[in-house]
């Protein structure tokens, strides 16, 4: 029973330091995926732009990515 409590208490505090970690970390970066893998979900969310505006919004996006490194990713919204 005590070996069992001992290894619960251990796997909680574990992936509470992993996840404490995990948030903190300035190591995780949103990388903005090539135009032709991105093209189906930005026509999915931005129906009434053509191709090409598209284009030009997914350049500026990878600009903005590789300028800021605090940007919020377009994929999570």
């Amino acid at each position: 029973m005590k070996k069992l409590v001992t290894g619960a208490f251990t796997a909680v505090l574990l992936l509470g330091l992993g996840t404490g970690v995990m948030a903190a970390s300035d190591q995780i970066a949103c990388k903005v995926g090539d135009f032709k893998e991105m093209l189906p979900f930005m026509q999915e969310k931005n129906p009434e732009l053509s191709e090409k505006q598209l284009k030009e919004m997914h350049k500026d996006c990878a600009a903005k990515m590789k300028k800021e490194t605090n940007t919020d990713c377009m994929i999570n919204k």
